[in-house]
């Protein structure tokens, strides 16, 4: 659990105002909704969820699609006897890929590196244990945001991707218009971007074929 009496001082990143991210949500939100579920079983949901104690509206990104794909969908898919994954289609159901840019500098805390963990008193574990430790995971984003009350989210190094990073926006701590939806220059729009059918599985495959994970 987070230390009691904590008196260090978390480290800050600003993401800059023009900042292209990618999203793997749910086809309920647009792109730019922030996740209104409170976590009430720990095995269900991310990381950094909220809890019942601290109730905030979030937003998972990435900083480019491969590690947004890696992190919604590589989740707990063991490897077979020959080193590959297989991820049943029906995964893909109800899920939508999309971009997003940042209009405002957004100020998170930084958890990028070993030193910015040890920071607040963690190490890798914060950011790469498995989903039976959200519960645990979680009482830390919450206390981080005592810590830094400054911070509109947090950002990390993907677990499943080390290449690229994470990211989690707080609803109550960034403003509403600093997320917009980016609709020139991206690759797919509209019904296109549904993953359970069409172009949009089409490329996400793509991209899972990478990581040696087949569709069934």
């Amino acid at each position: 659990m987070p230390p009691p009496q904590y008196d260090g001082a978390p480290a800050s990143l600003l993401l800059t105002a023009g900042t292209k991210l990618t999203r793997i949500h749910g086809a309920q939100f647009a792109v730019t909704d922030f996740n209104p579920m409170v976590a009430r079983h720990p095995l269900r949901g991310g990381r950094f969820d909220a809890t019942p104690d601290d109730s905030y509206g979030f937003l998972y990104a990435a900083n480019d699609d491969a590690t947004a794909v890696s992190e919604v969908l590589l989740r707990d898919l063991p490897l077979n006897e020959r080193g590959a994954r297989l991820m049943p289609r029906a995964r893909l159901r109800n899920l939508r890929i999309g971009w997003l840019t940042t209009t405002r500098d957004i100020q998170l805390v930084d958890l990028r590196s070993g030193q910015n963990l040890a920071a607040i008193g963690q190490d890798t574990w914060l950011t790469t244990g498995p989903a039976r430790d959200y519960e645990l995971t979680r009482a830390w984003a919450s206390a981080i945001r005592d810590w830094a009350p400054w911070c509109g989210g947090l950002t990390w190094r993907s677990h499943r991707e080390p290449e690229g990073f994470a990211y989690v926006m707080f609803e109550d701590r960034v403003p509403d218009d600093c997320l917009a939806e980016l609709s020139v220059d991206v690759l797919l729009t509209g019904e296109d971007q549904r993953l359970d059918d069409g172009i949009g599985r089409l490329y996400v495959e793509r991209i899972l074929e990478a990581y040696r994970v087949a569709l069934i």
